[in-house]
């Protein structure tokens, strides 16, 4: 008999960890109109891949985490990664909340900037890895904000449980403890001042998807659950609605030669990365970008900037 794939990792079997109760409050995820009326999907064309990015800069910007670009957009080079997915909620056209998924790659993950010994064990112990990065919700949906960045987070945890170990987010220590309630994130950096976020302080946790996994296997087999926040995340109907539409959003993504080149090909984060990383992210794309691209010159005109749409940022 094969095995599913939310239960094994590189065809061996995954321990389920010890479950306890979430301590997430009902009223954070139960009977939200707002955010129940929400669209919830991978940015799947450039102008959502604009506005979510548009959304990350000025949420950012508010709080003091980065300074304001030319462009609008808070980009890194994992955005030319072609296993990057970028998670919205959108109500008609507009994006009112994001956050990214970065897979392990040779480029490594945005937080081996401070917590390299951390990721390291972790690499060394675990398997896979990805990083939880760049939430934004629009401050005009603050009201429901934790309901919409829990459904955005469940769909990005069943995504990720497909492949991924670990799921690692670096998180101001305010917000620390809504990640250790709801999730069961465990704590594997201390407190240090982050460069990618003007310095504010950080700490550093881990989810092990394991503990995800072995969810969905208990609701899927008609177990009961110790605590109604389960069956919110993982229902199984749940988690079917959600990997239909994930599947139906991959294939219609953009592809990776046009991300590079539309949001990238004259933003520092391309134009100031080592040979070696533009080389591997041009692996991946058509010759005849990677020949336009190969060579890049910084952009030192001033674009129009993009309408800013304000939100709420999580470091």
């Amino acid at each position: 008999m094969s095995a599913s794939p939310l239960e094994t990792m590189h065809g061996k079997a995954i321990p389920s960890p010890t479950v306890s109760p979430s301590r997430l409050k009902a009223a954070w995820f139960q009977n939200d109109p707002l955010a129940d009326g929400l669209d919830f999907g991978l940015a799947t064309d450039r102008r959502t891949l604009e506005q979510a990015f548009r959304l990350q800069h000025d949420q950012y910007v508010a709080y003091g985490y980065m300074d304001a670009h030319p462009s609008g957009w808070r980009l890194s080079l994992h955005n030319a990664l072609s296993a990057t997915r970028v998670f919205v909620a959108r109500c008609g056209g507009r994006v009112v909340g994001t956050m990214t998924l970065i897979a392990d790659s040779p480029l490594g993950l945005p937080m081996d900037e401070i917590y390299t010994d951390e990721l390291r064990r972790l690499r060394n112990g675990r398997g896979n890895l990805a990083e939880v990065s760049a939430l934004a919700v629009d401050p005009e949906y603050q009201s429901s904000g934790v309901p919409i960045l829990l459904r955005l987070i469940r769909m990005l945890v069943i995504y990720a449980a497909q492949t991924v170990s670990d799921l690692c987010i670096t998180v101001n220590p305010h917000h620390a403890d809504f990640y250790r309630k709801a999730f069961h994130f465990q704590d594997i950096g201390g407190l240090k001042q982050y460069g990618k976020v003007n310095g504010a302080p950080a700490i550093a946790l881990r989810l092990d998807l394991g503990l995800a996994r072995s969810l969905m296997r208990e609701l899927r087999d008609g177990h009961r659950m110790i605590s109604k926040v389960y069956e919110f995340l993982f229902h199984p109907a749940t988690v079917e609605t959600v990997m239909t539409r994930l599947g139906d959003d991959l294939r219609r993504g953009v592809p990776l030669e046009e991300r590079v080149e539309h949001f990238l090909s004259r933003h520092e984060a391309w134009t100031q990365a080592s040979d070696a990383d533009r080389a591997y992210i041009l692996a991946g794309c058509d010759p005849s970008t990677g020949q336009r691209l190969r060579t890049p010159a910084p952009d030192r005109s001033n674009p129009r900037r993009p309408r800013e749409l304000p939100g709420l940022a999580m470091a």
